[in-house]
């Protein structure tokens, strides 16, 4: 199912995550794509009765990096080839309200509405910069393990205050059992990916 989905949403964990969007275990999702991904994305989500809302800029990566955290927003209007932020839900308002968030830079806000705990959006407001990027601690478990995501492989989609934080933990859980519902060779490949 997952790997399927991957050619329509450009990565397992971008597939994983409309997955789990589908499923309840999140209510909003933010990913990346670029214009000429949008048409099937968005196809695959009016199918599914999803509402799609894509940021009014663009970001280019900031580093030559395959995976980035890092990016510069530019103007719609630019004719270099950035990616847009796209905010999927199956509640409209809930899609707007994470694009408007992340418009303002209210970076408080767009982390609740996407579901990360409050100590990990408290952490990522006061750490989070232009030259301190990469919030990615040592990984101590497989549930809050982002050490992998630029192999295509990672349960949270958020920079967990510390590998034991328990919120970050529960999350985790919750999405790989929903994943060993829907897709146990994800789910399988993941434990594999994450071991630590």
């Amino acid at each position: 199912m997952i790997k399927k989905l991957s050619y329509i949403f450009g990565s397992k964990t971008k597939a994983q995550e409309i997955m789990l969007l589908i499923n309840n275990a999140k209510k909003v999702v933010r990913h990346g794509f670029y214009e000429s991904e949008l048409p099937r994305v968005q196809k695959f989500c009016h199918e599914q009765h999803l509402y799609v809302v894509r940021s009014k800029f663009k970001v280019l990566f900031a580093d030559d990096e395959l995976y980035s955290n890092k990016g510069i927003r530019i103007k719609e209007s630019d004719p270099r080839l950035g990616m847009y932020l796209v905010y999927i839900s199956a509640n409209e308002e809930q899609a707007w309200l994470a694009s408007y968030y992340e418009m303002m830079n209210n970076h408080r806000d767009l982390g609740k509405i996407l579901g990360y705990p409050t100590c990990c959006v408290d952490f990522f407001c006061q750490n989070f910069s232009s030259k301190n990027p990469n919030l990615q601690g040592k990984a101590t478990n497989m549930f809050t393990n982002i050490t992998q995501r630029d192999k295509d492989a990672v349960l949270l989609s958020h920079f967990p205050c510390s590998s034991d934080c328990q919120q970050s933990m529960v999350l985790g859980k919750k999405y790989l059992d929903t994943l060993i519902k829907i897709d146990k060779s994800r789910a399988v490949e993941l434990m594999e990916a994450l071991k630590v």
